[in-house]
């Protein structure tokens, strides 16, 4: 992704023990059409999914959340398959700090 605004390196540890950098890059949302108005955002998660599509939205900032928290809920399944999300000092990377709302609510499985 060439325009990113933010983003994060996360050290994945798949269920087979294999350690991998999840390289979580968001872009600049962009304006597709005025009629009606909609924008879309890029997000990349590599190498979990090489090219995601990018996400569209009613507003810029629709589809930076939606973009965002389509990373979110992609990386909640990683984990929820068997691995681990780690920082670079191997403390636990906590999707829930990042999270507007809870990403995986849609799963069935929010701790309300």
């Amino acid at each position: 992704m060439n325009d990113a605004i933010a983003g994060d390196d996360i050290i994945g540890v798949r269920a087979n023990g294999e350690r991998i950098t999840i390289r979580l890059r968001v872009g600049r949302p962009y304006k597709m059409d005025t009629d009606p108005e909609t924008w879309a955002c890029p997000v990349s998660l590599e190498p979990l999914y090489p090219r995601l599509a990018d996400i569209v939205g009613n507003s810029s900032l629709q589809s930076l959340c939606l973009a965002t928290r389509l990373a979110l809920y992609l990386l909640g399944g990683f984990k929820e398959d068997g691995g681990r999300l780690l920082h670079d000092d191997g403390t636990e990377f906590p999707l829930e700090a990042y999270a507007l709302a809870d990403p995986n609510a849609q799963r069935g499985q929010s701790e309300a």
